[in-house]
């Protein structure tokens, strides 16, 4: 089968699903197709460790019904596997089928990376992406006594406070001497260490073998612990999607590189999402698949829209512990940070974020100027210091 249509978007995460929807907001008769190949329409990533474990219904997290796709003529298909983009021709495969595009949009998101280590392959190792994953752990939590999460970066303590709720015992091991130390400076990382008593951090460490003979039965450290687990969760960062990029000869680093128009090397070839870079940077967020969505379509449909600041802020909440980072963290080692702090808590009066909770905000100044913030506890403050630091406004707009 050959079908032609005006825009073809690869991939139906959040940055897919904006950039089709922008398009039909600025183009109303260009005929639109959307490949993906996950089996459900788009839904929300985030719901995925904010919601309950328990109680996680895919139908809720999906972000528009079946209906809205046909009221704007938008054409999907689902369980798709994207062979090969030829940038020449202006086709995409997809086995014996192609489809031939005027604009295309590359977003076909990023995968998991699975760090290699003996035994992750075993069916009680899973990471968590899609709600395929959630349904899976939530399956394996019922039996289980003991879970291991490795990666200590938000989704892997947003999902070890989640097990602890249904008694299993959680121990979580992190590679890196700290806890998040691209967001956060040493003094918090310690503190959100040291706040989390509900379950077991370890880090600085190396995992040399996830182990059992039938079944996943503990994990092995390379300095000889080993900690009982009935499931693993893998939670250490996520690579982007580039292979049909790059196959089709458009410029890579990390990621696809785009300009602020969301335009990649290759001639009406625009991406967007957790598969690119801007100014070198791929913070694989939520709000930057949202921008850079808008950019892609808007632009792609025959408009003009340059991309901002990303909102690259960091939020974590758990049952024990709220904190927000923002900005530059004192991570620039040519720079010289003046650092203010304003401490309204008690020592280790530390909590989740109603607004009757005192804070602790740690402020990070170069050259005279406010670069990055932390906040644990009450996270009121974080709206203010996005706009001082980003200049982001409460809607998402520039300042």
């Amino acid at each position: 089968m050959n079908r032609e249509y005006t825009y073809v978007v690869l991939g139906n995460g959040n940055a897919g699903f904006t950039a089709a929807k922008t398009i039909r907001e600025n183009d109303k008769t260009g005929s639109i197709l959307i490949l993906s190949e996950e089996s459900v329409l788009t839904y929300s990533r985030p719901m995925l460790t904010k919601t309950p474990l328990r109680t996680y219904d895919l139908k809720k997290t999906i972000l528009y019904p079946n209906a809205w796709y046909e009221d704007k003529e938008i054409d999907v298909l689902l369980d798709t596997k994207i062979d090969r983009l030829d940038v020449e021709l202006k086709q995409v495969y997809c086995g014996q089928d192609k489809y031939s595009y005027d604009k295309c949009i590359y977003a076909l998101g990023a995968y998991n990376f699975i760090p290699p280590i003996k035994g992750s392959d075993k069916k009680e190792v899973t990471s968590i992406r899609t709600y395929e994953d959630i349904y899976r752990l939530k399956r394996m939590s019922v039996d289980a006594d003991h879970a291991v999460v490795i990666g200590g970066g938000v989704i892997g303590l947003e999902a070890a406070s989640e097990l602890t709720k249904y008694g299993i015992k959680v121990v979580v091991l992190e590679a890196l001497p700290v806890l998040m130390p691209r967001l956060l400076d040493d003094e918090t990382a310690n503190t959100l260490q040291k706040t989390i008593r509900s379950f077991e951090i370890h880090t600085d460490v190396a995992v040399e073998e996830i182990a059992g003979e039938e079944r996943v039965q503990e994990v092995r450290l390379k300095d000889g612990r080993v900690f009982p687990a009935d499931l693993v969760v893998v939670s250490a960062g996520v690579r982007a999607n580039i292979r049909i990029a790059k196959d089709a000869g458009i410029e890579c680093d990390r990621a696809v590189v785009i300009n602020e128009r969301a335009e990649t090397s290759a001639p009406d070839v625009f991406a967007c999402g957790d598969c690119c870079e801007y100014n070198g940077a791929n913070y694989a967020l939520w709000s930057q698949a949202a921008e850079q969505g808008i950019a892609a379509g808007t632009n792609a449909a025959g408009g003009d829209v340059r991309m901002g600041v990303i909102d690259s802020s960091m939020t974590l909440n758990t049952d024990e512990i709220s904190i927000f980072a923002v900005g530059d963290t004192g991570k620039n080692p040519e720079l010289t940070y003046k650092t203010e702090i304003t401490n309204n808590m008690e020592p280790e009066q530390f909590g989740v974020n109603p607004t009757y909770l005192k804070s602790f905000e740690k402020r990070f100044y170069a050259n005279g100027k406010l670069v990055g913030a932390t906040i644990i506890g009450n996270l009121t403050r974080s709206q203010v210091l996005k706009e001082e630091i980003l200049g982001i406004k409460k809607d998402g707009t520039a300042k």
